[in-house]
């Protein structure tokens, strides 16, 4: 039953598509409102805190962007679909259905500015596309210029203990502001530790964020964590993962927010 009302929507919709987007991705939905190429977007995921929200809030949704309805998606006759790492499960059904589909990847800020540059083409807005990867990639070259110098580790869950390793936009992060990520050569996104390895590091900083609640629960997991330097020294800061993993522009502030309070800290003491 579910497949002949597929049929049907595409059988309506041949001859009719016209140019547009569902679009899926957090990061793509942000960048098409900084490029003025906004109306090209036919919906977006149910999802919270996607900028400017106020507009965002008014668009048209198709379910999660990690369980979206095709059958919706379908009957909207979009062009092209933008998918995410969560989503990609629908590339083959959507161009089965001759809807293109498209994947942003996104592993380092320099992924960001190329992203940018990709949607600008897309959507005929390659002028100001320019402008916005460049303002950019400039405010990134700012931050680099003042490194904090510190080494540090991107802590992602406690039990078992995971971190982010080189290949991640957390990592690309840490090194733009100055720390060294410590487990940038462990092989994997998201590898699993042991504690004697991060206490042979002694990292200067910890990060953490989404599945760990605070500090106290890091050394309640690994009694040996109370004997690194930056539990001693209290720089362990808990960062928004979800903004922070999504790979849009608006990551510049947060990033200069981590900068500044990372500077302050060291320089109070």
């Amino acid at each position: 039953m579910q497949k002949l009302f597929l049929v049907i929507i595409l059988l309506c919709s041949l001859g009719y598509a016209k140019k547009s987007m569902v679009v899926l991705d957090p990061a793509a939905i942000e960048i098409l409102y900084m490029i003025g190429a906004e109306d090209e977007i036919v919906a977006i995921p149910e999802m919270k805190n996607i900028k400017p929200i106020e507009k965002t809030n008014k668009l048209d949704k198709i379910g999660t962007f990690t369980n979206p309805n095709l059958e919706k998606i379908i009957s909207l006759k979009p062009k092209r679909v933008i998918l995410t790492s969560y989503s990609i499960g629908l590339k083959d059904q959507l161009e089965r259905y001759k809807i293109e589909t498209l994947q942003l990847p996104v592993s380092t800020l320099k992924d960001i500015y190329k992203n940018i540059l990709t949607l600008g083409k897309l959507t005929n807005k390659e002028y100001e596309a320019k402008k916005v990867a460049q303002d950019f990639m400039s405010k990134i070259e700012e931050i680099r210029a003042n490194p904090v110098n510190q080494k540090g580790v991107f802590i992602y869950s406690s039990t078992p203990l995971m971190v982010f390793g080189g290949d991640t936009l957390p990592s690309d992060i840490l090194e733009t502001i100055g720390v060294e990520n410590i487990a940038k050569d462990i092989v994997g996104e998201r590898p699993i530790l042991s504690a004697e390895f991060l206490v042979g590091k002694n990292p200067d900083i910890i990060f953490y964020g989404l599945r760990i609640k605070d500090r106290d629960e890091l050394v309640k997991a690994n009694q040996s964590f109370k004997f690194l330097k930056a539990i001693q020294e209290n720089k362990v800061y808990f960062l928004e993962l979800h903004t922070l993993l999504r790979g849009s522009p608006e990551i510049i502030n947060q990033i200069l927010r981590i900068q500044h309070d990372l500077a302050k800290n060291i320089e109070a003491q």
